[in-house]
């Protein structure tokens, strides 16, 4: 017998009953012929309960669609005609103050369009396309020209035929009729009281008596003891 010649392992007959292929696979050829009938019993048993290789490619796209709705979910559209406190501050830019000056704003003259919330002192043109996402739009949406000088006013209204002079006591003013540049031509009245005039009227159905320009908001006693000699209805 040559050296380093190594004799077949010879079982007993009781070894073989137990494991049959003790006799026709080695010891890692046996645990190879398990993995892969393992990896079989697992296959079927997934193919039992209805799963395939296709369906990880469906549950990518639930998650996904999961995450959009989730995204969607957290965009807020904040409608300033009746938001409360909490909402309003939800705005970019708006703290609990200026929120406050929003509802305080909203008691004496309900929004008719969404700009309005320009008219809110500390609100101007960069704050309301910040905000503007967010806003739930409705009326004009369009920024307010609040740098409007007067000099301006009064050379648009000369072109359309209005004389612009707060000296001039004889022109009267009709408030259910008067445009934006008539109502300029009031002592004490620029273009954000004359905008919150014209809201105004178009939200209550027009003035019934002319002490009602008290119900704007920022004309108080004084300013209409000046202007009322030129006001009409």
């Amino acid at each position: 017998m040559k050296k380093g010649h190594r004799h077949p392992k010879v079982f007993s007959k009781e070894e073989t009953m137990r494991n049959p292929l003790h006799n026709l696979l080695t010891p890692s050829e046996q645990k190879a012929l398990l993995y892969v009938i393992a990896i079989l019993i697992l296959g079927c048993g997934l193919q039992l309960f209805g799963w395939s290789p296709r369906d990880v490619g469906k549950d990518l796209a639930i998650v996904d669609s999961l995450q959009q709705r989730t995204k969607e979910d957290t965009r807020i559209s904040v409608d300033i005609r009746k938001a409360n406190l909490e909402e309003l501050t939800l705005l970019p830019g708006i703290g609990e103050k200026r929120a406050q000056d929003i509802l305080d704003y909203r008691a004496s003259q309900p929004f008719t369009s969404v700009n309005q919330i320009m008219l809110i002192k500390g609100i101007g043109k960069a704050t309301y396309l910040k905000m503007k996402p967010s806003l739930l739009l409705f009326g004009d949406d369009e920024p307010l020209d609040k740098e409007t000088k007067p000099s301006a006013r009064k050379s648009e209204a000369k072109t359309s035929g209005t004389k612009v002079s707060k000296d001039d006591l004889s022109t009267m003013v009709n408030l259910n009729t008067a445009s934006m540049e008539e109502l300029c031509t009031l002592s004490g009245i620029g273009e954000v009281k004359a905008r919150a005039i014209i809201a105004y009227r178009e939200e209550s159905g027009g003035f019934k008596e002319i002490g009602e320009i008290m119900n704007v908001k920022g004309i108080g006693e004084k300013t209409f003891a000046k202007i009322k000699a030129r006001l009409k209805i």
